[in-house]
């Protein structure tokens, strides 16, 4: 004997089904496009930036050049990088 308007048959699982199906089909999206264009690097584009506005505001304030940071001090914070 078979039971009309069941779980399967409810308009809430219905929407609960569509809405894990969209969520499925933009995490597979999401996955697509980071294949496709692969990780991109923005650590590099923010130091450039900040370089160059703390060269200028040294230069409009009068102060000396800083000290050169290489790539690798960069990624240590500011106050972990004179320990040594």
């Amino acid at each position: 004997m078979a039971h009309e308007g069941g779980y399967g048959n409810s308009p809430h699982m219905r929407t609960i089904a569509w809405s894990i199906l969209v969520m499925g089909v933009s995490l597979a999206i999401v996955i697509v496009l980071y294949i496709e264009f692969g990780h991109m690097p923005g650590s590099n584009f923010s130091n450039q930036v900040m370089r160059g506005q703390q060269e200028d505001l040294r230069e409009q304030y009068g102060l000396p050049p800083a000290k050169i940071i290489t790539e690798k001090e960069a990624e240590i914070p500011p106050s972990l990088r004179d320990l040594n």
